[in-house]
């Protein structure tokens, strides 16, 4: 079978019954005729409206990781603490696993996979497939279970209301960027990647 054929091939990943793609309108969902698993979503947004996501993202990780999350007013003395701060504290503390996957959860996975989707979404959206596309996706696949941004701004928000009754604390530039950041890169995870598929497979190397 040639692979322009099996483009428009559908296999469930529940019962392996094979489909024919047919033509689906934005947003419309596709199901498994046998189990009713579903097959693929037809992406509502262009590789243009993708990777513009993916820079906002990258943009609110920058501001996540360089600005305050938190301002601590205790009698009269003042502190801040930003995400690096935090991880260093623990890993002084003798928490070192907690500093680590703070790190990896919270830092390097997030960072991988923003680079990951840039790096494929540039090329498609001018009608380019990336070198090294299959591997870029490969990384985004494995990467994408361990970006955890939104367990860190919630013991973040859990913190801060147990500090409030014995200090002011105020939330800083880099914890509202950290929400924004966990709504962008929920986004970016929803990418269709079967749909990234088909679309590098139909664009020129």
């Amino acid at each position: 079978m040639t692979t322009l054929a099996m483009i428009d091939l559908l296999v469930c990943e529940q019962c392996d019954a094979v489909h024919r793609k047919s033509h689906m309108r934005r947003g419309e969902l596709a199901r498994c005729v046998r189990c009713g698993a579903r097959l693929e979503r037809a992406q509502r947004l262009t590789p243009d409206g993708m990777l513009a996501l993916t820079v906002a993202a990258a943009v609110m990780f920058v501001l996540a990781n360089i600005y305050p999350i938190v301002r601590v007013d205790v009698h009269g003395a003042h502190g801040v603490s930003t995400f690096w701060g935090a991880v260093q504290a623990s890993w002084q503390e003798g928490s070192e696993t907690v500093a680590v996957l703070a790190a990896v959860t919270v830092f390097f996975a997030p960072l991988a996979e923003l680079l990951a989707a840039a790096y494929v979404l540039f090329p498609l959206a001018r009608g380019r497939r990336a070198p090294h596309f299959a591997a870029a996706m490969r990384v985004l696949r494995i990467v994408g279970a361990w970006s955890m941004p939104e367990v860190f701004l919630l013991g973040a928000i859990v913190a801060l209301v147990k500090l409030g009754d014995l200090a002011t604390v105020a939330p800083g530039i880099g914890l509202w960027a950290f929400g924004a950041l966990t709504g962008l890169i929920t986004l970016v995870t929803a990418f269709d990647h079967q749909w990234l598929w088909d679309t590098a497979m139909e664009s020129t190397a």
